[in-house]
């Protein structure tokens, strides 16, 4: 009886799924982390800064992609929870027709205002920001149409799309660069890796579903607006508590310092990296439980202890061999960094909390914490802007936002934990409808 629970675990399809989106992970930050090594020696201490400061740019523009992922995936995962593969088909086909329209749109307005982007971060390479924008226009469909394999927790082609990607931004971009292309070489890189990915995750959600039998989906125009609204609110700020900060620096420091906070920032992104599988996760399923009326607490404490140890096993390393970290992720050039690592992945640890409860109260579809992650972010911004004398002003101020950021988000987190099931092939608070 004793290896009961043992048992019970090691069959856990949260557990097999987790472990299916780790592999991903893990092969896809390894490469990650090839491409920032190999380019980082290359570029040097500048213009690795200008690479750094052009991807948190990405990531703080990419929030309408982000935003749409989720709602793609919640609502694929309630078509999936209650089988009804009609609207399923139809949904990825929406997705893709109007994530491709949008995709457009936002290309040509970032476009316009690329003299701006590179006015701002100090950049003189125009090409560099042109293909920055097209690698954001290719980034907000990519992740979209990849929301679809994971809301019907497809994870195997999930994870062959994330990895796919990232293997041809090494492939590409790293060439590029040493071909003498630069900061420039490694954006067409990337965008050519992002675009081959496209490609693929296209076939590979098509491939899963008929297109004979897709339902016509109507709006319902104050659901669609409740939804969009929060999770936008709730992506909107948990993407700028991760990001903004290297954007920041790159406009108020100089080019050295910048370029030294960078290389702090690839440690802290090894953190969330690291458990960056467990949101993924874990937002899919307690959708699906929710919907089922089950409750979800035991998936949010599933996943929060796998933070805890993986979080806490990197931080561990980190603390104790700083130097040594930097000067194999980024380069002995970078060494001077080291002295802020520990405490800027204690920020990251906190950040990766939050990101994971954030995700749990999107699934159960509560954003009871999004004023006060608002407030909190706009209490950084001002002090960053205020008080960056050195890096480790800018670190210290992280630490003590996303400590309270967490503990808002922690705030009532078993509330709700309890959906209410539904008949069979019927949406919650029916978002998309049958006509």
């Amino acid at each position: 009886m004793r290896s009961l629970p043992l048992q019970k675990v090691l069959r856990s399809e949260f557990l097999r799924h987790s472990a299916v989106v780790f592999g991903a992970t893990l092969a896809a930050n390894i490469l990650n982390y090839l491409f920032n090594v190999a380019v980082s020696r290359r570029l040097g201490v500048e213009n690795y800064a200008v690479l750094s400061a052009l991807g948190g740019l990405l990531v703080v523009l990419s929030l309408p992609s982000i935003v749409v992922n989720l709602i793609v995936v919640k609502y694929a995962a309630e078509f999936h929870a209650v089988g009804d593969e009609q609207r399923l088909a139809r949904l990825s086909r929406v997705v893709l027709q109007w994530t491709a329209i949008l995709a457009a749109v936002l290309f040509a307005v970032c476009f316009a205002l690329r003299g701006f982007i590179a006015s701002f971060l100090h950049i003189a390479d125009d090409y560099a920001v042109i293909f920055t924008v097209t690698l954001l226009a290719l980034s907000l469909i990519t992740p979209s149409v990849r929301g679809i394999l994971q809301g019907r927790q497809d994870f195997r082609l999930f994870a062959n799309s994330v990895i796919l990607e990232l293997a041809l931004k090494v492939i590409f971009g790293v060439a590029l660069v040493y071909a003498g292309f630069g900061v420039r070489g490694a954006m067409f890189g990337w965008s050519v890796a992002v675009g081959i990915a496209l490609c693929y995750t296209i076939w590979a959600v098509r491939g899963g579903l008929s297109r004979s039998d897709e339902a016509r989906l109507s709006i319902d125009a104050s659901r669609l607006f409740k939804t969009l609204s929060g999770i936008a609110s709730a992506t909107a700020v948990l993407t700028l508590l991760s990001f903004l900060d290297v954007v920041l620096v790159k406009h108020y420091f100089d080019a050295r310092q910048a370029g030294l906070y960078a290389a702090v920032n690839l440690t802290g992104k090894v953190v969330l990296f690291m458990v960056s599988f467990l949101p993924m996760t874990l937002l899919p399923k307690a959708v699906a439980k929710a919907k089922r009326g089950e409750s979800a607490g035991g998936l949010l404490l599933q996943a929060a202890a796998g933070t805890l140890v993986l979080s806490g096993a990197v931080l561990t390393l980190f603390a104790l061999m700083p130097a040594t970290i930097i000067g194999v992720l980024a380069g002995p050039a970078f060494v001077d960094a080291a002295p802020y690592v520990f405490r800027y992945d204690i920020a990251m640890t906190l950040l990766a909390g939050i990101t994971l409860v954030v995700n749990y109260k999107i699934a159960l579809h509560r954003f009871d914490f999004v004023y006060l992650l608002f407030a909190i972010l706009a209490a950084e911004v001002v002090a960053i802007t205020v008080l960056h004398r050195n890096i480790g002003d800018v670190v210290n101020i992280l630490m003590i936002g996303n400590a309270c950021a967490l503990l808002a988000t922690t705030y009532r987190v078993n509330a709700g934990a309890r959906g209410q099931a539904s008949p069979a092939r019927r949406v919650e608070g029916r978002f998309l409808s049958r006509v």
